[in-house]
């Protein structure tokens, strides 16, 4: 029903604004919006340029709204991902509903020791695409999956995660295997940074509601799994 009305007020918008007003707008205000609209235009016959043009936002509307109602409906759990694996693997993102996942990998200079500038780098593996690797694009890195880091010391850097700069991590060579590994701080323990799943909950695909982000770790001291879960 809120569908059918919404493809009705599409149909008869003035333009790509009003269009994707009716699409993402509450619909307080949306009733607001109509109630004060000029419902007695002139109802002369519309140019056919116009018409096409209607036409094709119309179809981009059915997309954008049939990808709303998939990630309404469709969800999966983490422990049904796949993991992957990789000897400069540091950990991996994840997020539902979909398999396709961004791994963070050690990034190395061609003899051998770790770019000071960028030490950490992304790229998707696409596993509903034959398990592709593919570089995240550069509106990727800057606003969703991309990483900042800084050096803090001797083989220490700070890393922040661009979607949510609050939390810092730590890349740094563990005292165990002298190998580096991502660690967050929680009460004063450090913990090893392996897995994130982001819930999404609603929302469409361009604007997806997060509901919560789960970091699974595991304690250095003790080697106990951990979940830590972050409201949003």
């Amino acid at each position: 029903m809120v569908y059918r009305d919404m493809l009705q007020d599409i149909k008869q918008s003035d333009g790509l604004k009003e269009l994707l007003f009716f699409i993402f707008a509450s619909p307080s205000k949306v009733y607001k919006h109509k109630a004060n609209k000029n419902l007695r235009q002139s109802k002369a016959a519309v140019p056919l340029g116009k018409r096409l043009l209607r036409s094709i936002l119309i179809i981009l509307a059915m997309l954008l709204l049939l990808s709303q109602s998939t990630f309404a409906q469709k969800q999966v759990e983490p422990e049904n991902l796949p993991t992957p694996k990789g000897s400069n693997l540091l950990f991996f993102l994840q997020r539902d509903p979909d398999a396709n996942t961004v791994v963070y990998e050690l990034n190395y200079n061609s003899d051998g020791t770790l770019y000071r500038n960028n030490p950490i780098k992304g790229s998707w593996i696409r596993y509903e695409e034959a398990q592709m690797f593919k570089e995240l694009t550069s509106i990727e890195k800057k606003f969703a999956y991309g990483i900042k880091s800084r050096p803090i010391g001797e083989d220490e850097y700070e890393i922040r995660l661009v979607a949510y700069k609050k939390m810092p991590m730590y890349l740094r060579k563990s005292e165990t295997d002298q190998k580096y590994h991502i660690y967050i701080k929680d009460e004063g323990k450090n913990l090893l940074l392996k897995r994130v799943f982001v819930r999404v909950n609603g929302g469409s695909f361009w604007f997806p509601k997060i509901q919560y982000i789960d970091l699974i770790t595991t304690n250095c001291a003790t080697g106990i799994e951990i979940l830590k879960r972050i409201r949003t």
